[in-house]
C-alpha cells in the first residue's frame, strides 16, 4: 500500500504520522502562566536539535478555536520553561495533564502533582520526574496553515536523580536507562516504556 499525502485531510495526515513515527519521546513541559500558577502539559513531536547550542525543539499546535496553546503563549510572553522526561509510572499523570483546560487553570492542581524548587532558577520542576531540563525561548518557528508553533528552547542545566546515575570519569555520568524508564508515545492512545506497550485512556 502507498498512500499519497496530498489525498488526506490534515487530521488523516496527523493519524498516519503519530502511528508511524513510534516510538516518540514525551516532553512533559511547565510554564508559567503569569498569575503565580503553572501549565502542565506532554507533546510527543518533540526531540533534541543540536549540542551547540544545546537546544530541544518541540512542536505545539493551537486550539480548536485556532488560539495558541497554553504553553506556546507561556513560553512566547515569559520564555522560561522546565522540560521533563517523564517515567513509565508517570503515564496516568501525563495522559491527564493533555486536558484542555481554560486558560490560567493549573494542571499540576487539577492532577495533585507535586513540585520541586529548583534554587536559582524561576520554576519548580515535577518532583517525580528524574530528568528535567531547565530552558529558555531560543526561537519560535510558526510552520505550516494553522500554523503550528515549533518551539526551539535551549537548555541550561539539567537535572538528574541520583539514583539514575553513576559516575562515568567523565563531567556527564552515566545515566541509567532503564533506571529512567522513559515513557514514550506510539499511536492512538498507545504508550510504551522500555518494556511492552500499553494502553492509557485520554481526556477528550
Amino acid at each position: 500500500m502507498r498512500i499519497e499525502l496530498e489525498s488526506l485531510a490534515p487530521p488523516d495526515i496527523y493519524d498516519l504520522m503519530i502511528q508511524t513515527i513510534v516510538p516518540r519521546p514525551i516532553a512533559w513541559v511547565l510554564s508559567d502562566n503569569g498569575d503565580a500558577s503553572f501549565n502542565l502539559a506532554p507533546f510527543s513531536f518533540f526531540n533534541g536539535v543540536t549540542s551547540r547550542p544545546p537546544t530541544i525543539s518541540i512542536s505545539i499546535g493551537r486550539r480548536r478555536d485556532t488560539t495558541k496553546k497554553d504553553t506556546w503563549r507561556n513560553i512566547e510572553e515569559r520564555g522560561h520553561f522546565v522540560l521533563h522526561i517523564p517515567g513509565r509510572e508517570q503515564a496516568g499523570p501525563v495522559a491527564q495533564s493533555a486536558a484542555s483546560l481554560p486558560f490560567g487553570e493549573s494542571e499540576v492542581t487539577a492532577g495533585g502533582i507535586t513540585l520541586a524548587e529548583e534554587p536559582g532558577w524561576p520554576l519548580p520542576r515535577v518532583k517525580a520526574s528524574r530528568v528535567a531540563m531547565l530552558c529558555r525561548r531560543y526561537q519560535i518557528v510558526e510552520i505550516g496553515e494553522a500554523p503550528q508553533g515549533l518551539i526551539i528552547g535551549e537548555i541550561l542545566s539539567v537535572y538528574l536523580d541520583d539514583e539514575i546515575t553513576r559516575p562515568s570519569g567523565d563531567a556527564v555520568p552515566l545515566i541509567s536507562a532503564s533506571g529512567m524508564d522513559p515513557l514514550a508515545r506510539l499511536g492512538g492512545d498507545d504508550y510504551c516504556g522500555l518494556g511492552p506497550a500499553f494502553t492509557v485512556e485520554r481526556p477528550d
